[in-house]
This record gives C-alpha cells, sequence and structure tokens, in this order.
C-alpha cells in the first residue's frame, strides 16, 4: 500500500443519532405574530400556494415576511444561506417550501433546520415523492422530530385551479404543525 493511496469505506458522515433537535410550537393564536414564507423561484406552484397563504395568514393578523433562494452552490448558495439565517432571527415562525425534487428537499429541510436553531417553530414543506428523502435529511442532521407537512405530487403540472384548492385544503394543516391555537 502506497502511502498516497486513500480509502473511502463510507462516503457520508453518520447520522446525527437518535436523540431529535427539538422542535419548537406557537401555543397561541397566529394574529399578531411574523410568519415568514420561505420560496424557490424554481416551483411555480409553490410560489402560488404560497401567495395564497401568505394572504390567508394576513387575514388572520399575522404579518409575514417573504424570502425566496434558488442557489444551491457557489456565493449565489451561500448569500442565499445567509439569508435564511437571518429570516429565521426575524420570524416567529416559518413555513419553508419547497421539496419537490432531490436537491430541492434537502435544501428544504437544511433551511427549515436553520430557523429550528432559532428556536422558531418551522413547517418544511415538500412532495409525498419525497417525503422519504425529508425524514432521512432531516435525521441525518439531527433534525428528525421535525414538522414536515407533504403535499400531493406531482404539482408543478397542474392547473391554477387545483392549486388554489390544495392550497385551500393545507392550510389549516400547516397551522396545525406550526401550534397555532383558536
Amino acid at each position: 500500500m502506497s502511502s498516497n493511496t486513500i480509502w473511502v469505506r463510507r462516503p457520508t458522515a453518520p447520522p446525527a443519532g437518535d436523540v431529535s433537535a427539538p422542535t419548537f410550537r406557537l401555543e397561541r393564536p397566529v394574529a399578531g405574530l411574523t410568519i415568514g414564507l420561505r420560496t424557490d423561484r424554481a416551483w411555480r406552484s409553490w410560489q402560488l400556494i404560497s401567495t395564497i397563504w401568505d394572504e390567508y395568514l394576513r387575514r388572520d393578523g399575522a404579518q409575514t415576511i417573504a424570502v425566496e433562494t434558488g442557489a444551491q452552490i457557489g456565493q449565489p448558495a451561500s448569500s442565499d444561506r445567509k439569508q435564511i439565517n437571518e429570516f429565521a432571527g426575524r420570524v416567529d415562525a416559518a413555513i419553508v417550501g419547497l421539496g419537490t425534487c432531490g436537491s430541492c428537499t434537502t435544501f428544504t429541510i437544511k433551511d427549515a433546520v436553520t430557523v429550528e436553531e432559532h428556536e422558531k417553530p418551522v413547517v418544511a414543506v415538500v412532495c409525498e415523492e419525497f417525503t422519504v428523502h425529508a425524514h432521512n435529511v432531516a435525521r441525518h442532521v439531527g433534525h428528525s422530530a421535525m414538522n414536515v407537512l407533504v403535499l400531493p405530487y406531482p404539482l408543478e403540472a397542474r392547473p391554477a385551479e387545483e392549486l388554489q384548492q390544495i392550497a385551500r385544503e393545507y392550510y389549516p394543516k400547516v397551522l396545525e404543525l406550526l401550534g397555532v391555537t383558536a
């Protein structure tokens, strides 16, 4: 064996373990709170659903802050991660989406983790085709108890009317996962 040889036995880091980082709940009405919505410029469907949820949140008395990401590598990705960290510090809770492909799901979970690290309630929104991946990523980074809302798949090919119906149907579920009370 040459001293210049490196043997890679396992190319991934081990999972964080069986103990999950804490999750947080609002345990109060949404009125008077600042709720963040993290969108991704790649998905028209998520932009529409999150816009409807933004309207509902404001109707229910919350202020909202929206932030859009789209970079996953290089300096633009570093800027996005910095923006998410600042966003997490400015909100009382957040809704982060959309996991509807492998890399989008990974960054949805990682951005949701950033919110949890600020000790804020968060819901990561993913499509059903990527549920297992979302839970695997969350577990791997030590956040296996993360709140994950699962939407139908695919979303992107659906007409606006179907997306509006999905937004209406799932809004109460996202509030429930955040811990919003009446």
